[in-house]
């Protein structure tokens, strides 16, 4: 899934590894960050969860990628100036945690916050599935967890100044859950 996940992104943003700077917000392990890396001049991950954020570095680490290039940091972020010593990104992307965030709008207007003027917001995650193909267990935990749909994505993004949005269906790995795969969206902020 990581693979395809990142190949998406590559498609949908020209990096610069010279001059590419990048933030992947509820980044878990880095199993994709790790993909996009070599792309960009800089990533930093961002994770509520100080587990994941360990693993990201140990698995920075153990791939050879410097913590110059690569890194995580533990932080419930607020969109106030002196964080991340104030850096604002090329692109900030999330991948996979979208369905699990109870305010949506509230989290995009924060991460359009991190974007420098015409910096780009990618969000890739399962699209609005049928109700009753998602397993009940799931309907406690997860805020979103028939997917999202792309109309209330796009009200989304365009009520926190994100324009030219663009979504695109692109397949996975195959799922009995979501075999219509995944989607990537993507504003640019205004």
């Amino acid at each position: 899934m990581a693979a395809s996940v990142c190949n998406a992104i590559l498609q949908a943003y020209s990096f610069d590894k010279e001059a590419t700077l990048v933030l992947d917000y509820a980044c878990g392990t880095g199993i994709v960050a790790r993909g996009i890396a070599p792309h960009c001049k800089t990533l930093l991950g961002v994770d509520i969860s100080q587990g994941m954020v360990d693993e990201f570095n140990k698995g920075a680490e153990n791939h050879g990628i410097s913590t110059e290039k690569m890194r995580a940091v533990r932080m419930e972020l607020k969109g106030e100036d002196t964080e991340l010593e104030g850096i604002k990104f090329d692109v900030v992307m999330c991948s996979l945690a979208y369905h699990h965030f109870g305010d949506m709008a509230a989290v995009t207007r924060l991460l359009t916050f991190f974007l420098k003027p015409g910096g780009t917001l990618i969000v890739v995650d399962y699209p609005k599935m049928d109700a009753a193909a998602v397993p009940v267990e799931a309907l406690s935990v997860i805020a979103h967890a028939g997917g999202v749909t792309e109309v209330a994505l796009k009200e989304v993004y365009d009520g926190v100044g994100l324009g030219d949005f663009q979504w695109v269906l692109f397949q996975g790995p195959k799922s009995d859950i979501h075999p219509e795969g995944l989607f990537l969206a993507k504003g640019i902020k205004i």
